[in-house]
């Protein structure tokens, strides 16, 4: 793959200088005419993006055939509503975007933010459709993403792309890696998306751009910011509910000052056990706080953003359907992150230059609480997990002739974990009568340092053809703890080739293959105690997986209409599996290869009178070739349909359908489930400038159905309102 990858670059830079020059556009107000500046400007069904300069002015390289749409993020962070562009006359074409009109769906085919692989199926959420919807986590935000399903029960649910969860998902906040030792993979789940203005995804491999734990994809979220210069705003947020017990209070505070300006956010959740339709739900509560203060100045041509995030999580609750005799929780889940973000446009030689990066710290808490029975006395399991995160990644960008062409170095890792096992033993009167506490990790590190290129060019004026390979070192060192002194390093190499053609009367075709990698995280080998599914005991032994990607993608662009199917087979080798021994004790092992399959279909419509239509839908299909195994996590096949009605400024109602099949493949460690279908309303007034007056039912016809596909998994809420008030100034 390396090779090929390279005599694919020497051929697009020969290739690249027949093609059409790089074309000019500046982008202003449609309403004042006055130049956007420090806009994010991307082409649907592309990847990459580029920043307006201080006059409105961008190009794009290689530049695609009309008709195309432009999505642009304003500087205020602000997603606006797509642009058509039918034709391109001159050389300098002047484009016309109504700034005060925001996007509130998802809009499919782009993920500005993300270095995506070109078949990769993209999609961007605003920060609009984030705070009408109040999504409980992160994973409730992305319900209306084609390919991405729920994995893990409660308010501790993950996202995976694909079906590929368990460290093959890669979740980026502000630039920023999330690591995680929980074996369902990184969660976010201390996080509250009230404090985001968007979230964007790309459904395919991205080993190429990030390395381990992107086999499956990438969910980049992006936290608020105010923009230099702008006018003092704030906002008041509060929420109360019924069905799913649920208050939240949010404050924030914005101001520009010159060429500087700051945002700060504080909130606090509470949530008490919710009510299936059969019945409350043991152990489904939570609570969580958390703030955040970011910066950002702008330097001439640079643009700088600092930030700090803190979360706290406290007695998140895992819903099990034998909590009445273990109850799992998480005691404490905090996260402590600054990120930094650093952007440059015609830094010299490097050509436009980014820079992310992050230092973290994370401490999670995990108590398996056994109660007493009339002969047997209660005891409680602690695993208490702290660690500490890094990364930077820089990117250089620079055009040669009519390709454009992506450097960079990502060097991450996570070190000073240490793990407890603390165990606490009751007599039958209920009072504590010893602690025992053994170390089972002790100062385990783990780093990854990357090299990577990708290069697109235009080799005719209808087909587009990519390549990328990436080379990376993985480290990792265990000092004391269950398994004594331990250690690894391994190299891997990741590579893709692409082509696309079109657009033919607004369809493009794009085909794709790559090659990627996920090292396992440290606590697949290292750690030994409790989870919240179970107890577990690493394998220091494990060996990488590796996988050969297929993915195609079909995209049609009209004037009020937005297709995109996506077609995918992914081949992975050295399967890291957790399988179950005794009860609920785990192990780890490489099961072997492993096949997952599937396609996913999105549309969306605008109509007369300011509706808006979306459908998603997806079938997909994963196994082990050697037993024909179903594997876990693999969703049914599911629809969805969206329907918005937008009143001017004053107003908007919304109705969801989704409809799941039923599951009678499971995996191992799943039951099958009925299918079932679910409607959602949701709407909105805005009864004074300042004042906004919020409702949302979620679940309307109390639908009785599981929370996921696991053995223990327990009954999704019913039946739920939620009434929110915003104000702002």
């Amino acid at each position: 793959m390396p090779s090929f990858v390279t005599g694919l670059l020497l051929l697009l830079l020969a290739a690249g200088p027949a093609a059409a020059q790089p074309q000019t556009f500046r982008l202003v107000d449609a309403r004042s005419g006055a130049p956007l500046v420090n806009a994010e400007v991307t082409i649907i069904g592309q990847t990459g993006s580029v920043r307006t300069d201080a006059d409105g002015r961008f190009s794009w390289t290689p530049m695609p055939r009309p008709p195309f749409e432009l999505l642009v993020i304003l500087a205020d962070g602000t997603l606006a509503r797509p642009l058509l562009v039918e034709t391109i006359e001159g050389d300098a074409v002047e484009l016309r975007l109504d700034a005060a009109v925001s996007e509130q769906i998802t809009v499919t085919g782009a993920a500005p933010n993300i270095d995506a692989s070109p078949a990769a199926g993209m999609a961007s959420i605003s920060g609009r459709d984030i705070s009408v919807r109040q999504p409980e986590n992160l994973i409730a935000a992305l319900e209306n993403v084609a390919g991405v399903n729920q994995q893990s029960e409660g308010h501790a649910g993950v996202p995976a792309v694909r079906g590929l969860a368990a460290g093959r998902t890669l979740i980026l906040i502000d630039g920023g890696r999330v690591s995680s030792e929980r074996r369902v993979g990184p969660s976010a789940t201390y996080l509250d998306p009230g404090v985001l203005d968007g979230v964007e995804i790309a459904r395919g491999p991205g080993s190429v751009a990030y390395g381990s734990d992107a086999i499956g994809g990438v969910i980049a979220a992006r936290t608020k910011r105010v923009e230099a210069g702008a006018p003092l705003t704030a906002r008041v947020l509060g929420t109360v509910g019924s069905g799913v017990p649920e208050q939240r209070l949010s404050v924030e505070f914005g101001r520009g000052f010159g060429t500087t300006g700051l945002f700060a956010q504080a909130h606090v959740r509470n949530a008490e056990d919710y009510d299936s339709p059969e019945g409350e739900v043991f152990n489904s509560g939570w609570e969580d706080s958390g703030f955040l203060a970011r910066t950002t100045h702008l330097i001439g041509s640079s643009h700088l953003s600092l930030g700090w995030q803190s979360d706290f999580a406290r007695d998140l609750e895992r819903p099990r359907n034998n909590s009445d005799r273990v109850r799992f929780f998480y005691p404490t889940d905090d996260s402590h992150r600054f990120t930094a973000n650093y952007r440059r446009a015609d830094a010299g030689f490097l050509g436009n230059l980014s820079i992310d990066g992050l230092i973290a710290s994370y401490t999670n808490i995990t108590d398996q609480d056994t109660f007493a029975t009339s002969s047997t006395p209660r005891a409680v399991e602690r695993a208490d997990v702290r660690a500490k995160d890094y990364q930077m990644r820089a990117v250089s960008e620079r055009i040669l002739g009519t390709a454009r062409l992506m450097t960079g170095l990502d060097i991450n890792g996570r070190f000073g974990l240490d793990a407890l096992d603390i165990y606490e033993d009751y007599d039958l009167s209920g009072a504590l009568i010893a602690t025992r506490q053994n170390v089972s990790v002790d100062g385990a590190s783990k780093r990854d340092a990357g090299l990577f290129a990708q290069i697109d060019g235009a080799v005719a004026p209808v087909l587009t053809v990519s390549g990328g390979a990436r080379f990376d070192y993985v480290t990792t060192s265990n000092l004391g703890g269950y398994f004594g002194d331990r250690s690894t390093s391994n190299s891997a190499f990741s590579g893709f080739v692409a082509a696309s053609a079109g657009p033919f009367e607004g369809l493009t075709f794009t085909g794709q293959i790559s090659r990627g990698f996920r090292d396992p995280v440290l606590s697949d080998r290292y750690y030994r105690g409790p989870t919240g599914r179970g107890f577990i005991t690493g394998n220091p032994d494990l060996e990488p997986e590796t996988s050969v990607q297929f993915d195609g993608a079909v995209r049609y662009t009209a004037q009020r209409v937005r297709v995109g199917v996506n077609a995918y087979h992914y081949d992975i080798d050295n399967l890291i599996e957790r399988y179950e021994i005794d009860g609920d004790d785990f192990l780890f092992r490489n099961r072997g290869e492993a096949h997952v399959k599937g396609v996913e279909l999105e549309a969306q419509a605008s109509l007369p009178a300011a509706i808006v239509l979306e459908f998603t839908g997806q079938v997909m299909r994963g196994e082990t070739p050697e037993d024909g195994v179903s594997l876990e996590g693999i969703t049914p096949a599911t629809f969805t349909a969206l329907a918005r009605k937008l009143f001017g400024t004053r107003g908007f109602a919304q109705a969801r359908l989704a409809w799941f099949a039923e599951d009678d493949e499971p995996g191992p460690g799943e039951r099958e489930v009925n299918g079932y279908t679910r409607v959602d309303l949701a709407g909105g007034v805005r009864l004074a400038r300042q004042f906004e007056l919020r409702a949302q039912v979620r679940n309307l016809f109390d639908e009785t159905y599981f929370a996921t596909q696991a053995t223990r998994a327990v009954l999704a809420p019913g039946r739920a309102l939620s009434v929110t008030a915003v104000l702002s100034y």
